[in-house]
């Protein structure tokens, strides 16, 4: 471990480029901020005898990876936002199974927001739907069938998810994401 002064020095230099860094891939200063802490108290702990010449990189480095897991702690609170937190329920069946018990609803419910929300969707949006739920395709295969980037995608996965919250509840979105049939 580092001297609090050295960690303190290397801070002040490079805080505003790894910040800067995390906000441009998080666009939340919240998340930024979490981020950017992250990496230099994690320099404090694990950096003993790393070249100077090499400091800004490895703290990019790192910076990259906090940023990777803080996608994941986002993708997660997303999962939870659509699908809900059932207590005790770890497999789709099982939140299936207490959302049902819960909200009682009945197969041609389910068949009525299904047809609903299909014939909402325009020809893209739905293959883009179908790619995303169905067939559980990644961004990167995504940019490539669409020859967009990835961020184009997510934009368009974002804007797509959007539009089908508008149309539905929270419940009924869990049940159709779970058990869409083309």
């Amino acid at each position: 471990m580092i001297s609090a002064e050295r960690a303190k020095e290397i801070a002040d230099l490079y805080y505003g480029d790894v910040y800067h860094l995390c906000l441009s891939r998080l666009i939340s200063e919240d998340d930024a901020d979490e981020v950017t802490q992250e990496v230099f108290l994690f320099f404090q702990e694990n950096c003993d005898g790393l070249d100077d010449k090499y400091i800004k990189a490895w703290l990019y480095a790192v910076a990259n990876n906090k940023i990777k897991e803080q996608f994941r702690i986002i993708a997660k609170r997303e999962k939870e936002l659509i699908f809900g937190q059932v207590s005790g329920a770890d497999t789709s069946a099982e939140i299936l199974y207490e959302i049902e018990e819960e909200n009682k609803i009945s197969a041609e419910e389910i068949e009525q927001k299904k047809k609903d929300i299909l014939s909402s969707l325009s020809e893209a949006e739905l293959k883009l739907f179908e790619m995303v739920y169905v067939k559980h395709m990644e961004y990167k295969e995504l940019a490539a069938a669409f020859n967009i980037s990835e961020h184009a995608v997510a934009a368009r996965v974002f804007r797509l998810r959007m539009k089908i919250k508008e149309r539905v509840s929270f419940v009924f979105m869990a049940v159709l994401l779970l058990f869409m049939r083309f």
